[in-house]
């Protein structure tokens, strides 16, 4: 079992290697998601220098950002308004402004930077650089710390924990993951716990107890699986398979591969949005492109062309500040209104109620004293019949009825205000009972607008399909038609490009170099020969040993 790049949760995607996912003790190292907003992926393209802003609504990006030589490692921060860009070739990250996509600085790091993340807080950016990490203050974008990492050699991967007090690296060539006292900035080593690993020889995926060294599982994928991501409730793995177009879902529960997802030629990176309600998959082609697959439903919703060779892996998904809503986003918050609705049309009724059981205390109070007044006339009357010794206490007693006369006027007062408050409230329920029914048709119209998508799905994958067969058609015309000195020309420019990249690469004393400089070297002779045909397939074996070189 061939297996490379670990790749804490949160990581998505490695240039030419798979990917492992540390789950450490079910941390979930996740960007906070933006209420209301729909995500959007920001996808480097390795061999454009260049940046695409993707909106899974648009059919082409929204907006191309230019960057540093060959970026990879991508990052934004909780808040999506900066978005973090490792240039592995000039030792740089360049700083984006979300709002309007443009590059507001340029950060110099460490050799080679490739991984890249922000703490929960937003105020660190930790960049994996050729044996160190750069800590990058966001308030100033400056260097303010840079951690050596002795016994680490290819940290690709790199994550941080929400608390913001570790940070976690993973190291392609020893297969283990560094931590990082993010407190002090100092090295603490290197740990081992619950791994995901896709092994890109024996295209399969194995899930370890890193503790023990003991592989719990392993279960077969799709053919040369590279780019790997973790949703972020930690329930899913998802997993890029470069050669047969897929990704497949893993159910971290049921410990199964439990759907196949047709995303189109060579996906590569791979990251879910912060919600987890979509997962975007970069396709590592000369002409890229972003799938965008929804979820809840394993569907491919949007394809995006993007630039050149989009090798972008890490969290490069965001929601975007004051984005338009989806139909899921607009459901939610009438669902919320409606449930909102029926509690205080709850707390109306108790009211009522409340006061319907004050209504009837008071009714018995009047009643009462009704009695009391009857009885005090009654003793009135008798009264007026005594001796006029007992004048005083008639007076008295007239006093009294009196005063409860006016006690009863008081009462019968509030009985009708009460009444009154009555009418109003049942007024007011049926008027809250009326907008919960407005609510929920407008939720059903919503729902009946989500039944569509699947048949345009459908659609869409339909029309992918016939452009990749008639894609297939024209690369078999021009290998199967006649060969000039113009065709070999051509040949000859493109292998000897890749050429020259797998020498800075491998160095020349390679074998796989040195096999790819024969190849090219016989092509030369075929075509000074005028065997144009013969030059043209050298030339083609050169640049296909070349390309291996570089994807290694």
């Amino acid at each position: 079992m061939k297996t490379k790049c670990p790749l804490p949760k949160r990581f998505s995607g490695t240039r030419g290697v798979s990917g492992i996912l540390i789950a450490l003790l079910t941390l979930v190292l996740s960007t906070a998601s933006v209420a209301g907003a729909a995500p959007f992926a920001y996808v480097s393209n390795f061999m454009s220098n260049t940046l695409s802003v993707v909106d899974p609504t648009a059919a082409r990006p929204i907006a191309t950002v230019t960057v540093g030589q060959l970026p990879l490692g991508v990052a934004v921060n909780p808040s999506s308004t900066r978005v973090y860009v490792a240039n592995s070739w000039d030792g740089t990250v360049s700083v984006i402004d979300t709002a309007s996509n443009t590059v507001v600085a340029t950060v110099p790091v460490g050799t080679n930077p490739t991984g890249v993340a922000v703490n929960a807080t937003g105020t660190r950016v930790y960049v994996a650089n050729q044996g160190t990490v750069s800590v990058i203050n966001t308030a100033t974008n400056a260097v303010v710390a840079t951690i050596s990492i002795p016994g680490l050699r290819q940290v690709f991967g790199i994550a941080i924990n929400p608390a913001g007090s570790r940070v976690y690296l993973s190291d392609t060539a020893a297969n283990v993951v560094g931590v990082i006292d993010a407190t002090s900035n100092t090295f603490m080593g290197v740990l081992g716990t619950r791994v995901y690993v896709a092994n890109h020889d024996d295209s399969s995926l194995s899930v370890i107890d890193a503790t023990t060294n003991a592989v719990l599982s392993t279960m077969q994928v799709g053919t040369f699986p590279i780019g790997v991501a973790v949703s972020p409730s930690g329930s899913f793995v998802y997993v890029a398979n470069n050669l047969d177009g897929t990704v497949f879902v893993y159910d971290v529960a049921a410990g199964a591969i439990v759907r196949s997802i047709d995303v189109g030629l060579s996906p590569y990176g791979v990251a879910t949005d912060p919600t987890g309600a979509f997962i975007f998959v970069a396709q590592d082609r000369a002409l890229g492109t972003v799938s965008v697959i929804r979820a809840a439903t394993n569907t491919v919703v949007a394809t995006v062309r993007v630039g050149e060779n989009p090798e972008v892996y890490g969290s490069f998904v965001a929601g975007v500040p004051g984005g338009t809503a989806s139909c899921d986003d607009q459901i939610a918050p009438l669902q919320r209104q409606i449930a909102d609705l029926q509690q205080q049309l709850m707390a109306a009724n108790q009211t009522i109620a409340s006061l319907g059981r004050q209504n009837s205390d008071l009714q018995g109070q009047v009643n009462t004293l009704t009695n009391q007044v009857n009885n005090l006339q009654t003793q009135v009357n008798n009264l007026k019949t005594q001796n006029a010794t007992l004048t005083t206490q008639n007076t008295a007693l007239t006093s009294q009825n009196a005063t409860l006369t006016s006690q009863n006027a008081t009462l019968t007062s509030q009985n009708a205000t009460l009444t009154s408050q009555n009418t109003t409230l049942a007024s007011q329920v049926t008027s809250l009972k009326n907008q919960i029914t407005g609510l929920q048709s407008q939720m059903a119209d919503l729902q009946k607008q989500l039944g569509t998508l699947p048949a345009e799905n459908a659609k869409l994958k339909g029309d992918l399909d016939t452009a990749n067969r008639m894609i297939a058609s024209f690369v078999k015309r021009i290998v199967d038609g006649k060969t000039d000195i113009n065709v070999a020309t051509a040949v000859r420019d493109a292998a000897s490009k890749m050429l020259i990249e797998a020498i800075a690469k491998a160095g020349t004393r390679d074998l796989r170099v040195r096999r790819a400089q024969a190849e090219y070297n016989e092509g030369l002779a075929a075509l000074r020969a005028g065997r144009y045909f013969h030059a043209v397939r050298e030339f083609r074996e050169a640049y296909d040993t070349a390309e291996h070189v570089l994807r290694r």
